[in-house]
């Protein structure tokens, strides 16, 4: 059975620890903290683009290097 996006959240949250620095990356950034206990300090950092969020540049459009 396919865990639902609350279940692993939640399941990320149980792996944080106080004074943790966490990249969420990009998926659950969002829902990640609603399952932290409120005596634990984070720094979160999350994703805020897709790397496929543009198309591949061609030979003709892309910055010589």
């Amino acid at each position: 059975m396919a865990w639902t996006r609350e279940q692993m959240a939640a399941r990320a949250a149980s792996e944080l620890t106080d004074g943790s620095y966490v990249n969420l990356g990009i998926g659950l950034p969002t829902l990640v903290p609603n399952y932290v206990d409120d005596d634990v300090e984070l720094v979160l950092q999350s994703e805020t683009a897709s790397s496929a969020s543009a198309p591949t540049p061609t030979r003709a459009t892309r910055t010589p290097t």
